[in-house]
């Protein structure tokens, strides 16, 4: 078993990332099929904290989805969206104030029993929409303030956002095995099976296991900050929203 792909020399003079900004800017104003494809990537993003919060905060399945949708409808449409500042703060924070404004405005007009109003233009998302109300289920019981769950969630989805970045490099290098081995090591693994006994199915000296999978976490840890970058207006808050994200995995 091999070390992880070296990608030092693809990243070593790349600039600070275009933010997640980008794409709101882009779905805001962009020709048609830019501006899909980045409402696109913004959806799959953020479609199961917002769903989540809005389960939470004590609306059923089906107004929760409806409430995602218009809150998607609103961040391409609303005027005062178009208009809002998004060089200062995060992603994360804008998204949930954003979600908590569309709430009150439904609580307001009682629009709950106006559901199918916005179905003419529905983001396509068949996948996240059928899965979220399952992954909902499962989540524990709580009484805490909803923004914990978005939290929560919003946190589970970066850290498996970073996984799926490694996962396609080792497959580019032709390592996709490696990865599926040491996999369960990684945060969102089980990490059931002792380090003696899996370094024995793999037929390697443990002290060469416990090498790969440090190897392994190092470029995920890399990773998971690299993902975050891409939702903050600036490198100096990356550190601040990688501690929120522990806060939020640590429950």
């Amino acid at each position: 078993m091999s070390s992880p792909p070296n990608d030092k020399a693809r990243h070593r003079d790349t600039p600070f990332p275009d933010t997640r900004w980008t794409l709101v800017r882009r779905a805001q104003g962009g020709a048609e099929a830019d501006a899909h494809a980045a409402l696109d990537e913004i959806c799959r993003s953020y479609w199961y904290p917002l769903y989540a919060y809005a389960r939470r905060y004590g609306f059923s399945p089906e107004d929760a989805e409806d409430l995602t949708q218009v809150f998607f409808q609103n961040l391409v449409a609303h005027e005062s969206i178009q208009a809002a500042q998004m060089e200062k703060g995060t992603l994360r924070s804008f998204m949930l104030a954003m979600l908590k404004r569309v709430i009150a405005k439904q609580l307001r007009h009682d629009a709950a029993g106006k559901r199918g109003g916005a179905r003419h233009a529905t983001i396509s998302l068949d996948a996240a929409e059928a899965d979220a109300e399952a992954r909902y289920a499962m989540e524990p019981a709580d009484t805490r303030d909803p923004e914990a769950i978005f939290n929560q969630a919003w946190a589970r989805d970066v850290l498996a956002s970073a996984e799926s970045k490694l996962r396609d490099e080792y497959a580019e290098a032709g390592k996709l095995e490696n990865f599926n081995a040491l996999r369960e090591f990684l945060p969102l693994g089980d990490n059931a099976t002792p380090y003696a006994a899996a370094a024995g199915k793999l037929g390697l000296a443990e002290g060469t296991l416990r090498l790969q999978i440090h190897r392994m976490r190092k470029r995920y840890g890399r990773l998971v900050e690299e993902v975050i970058a891409q939702t903050v207006s600036n490198p100096d808050e990356v550190r601040a929203e990688l501690a929120h994200l522990m806060a939020a995995v640590a429950g």
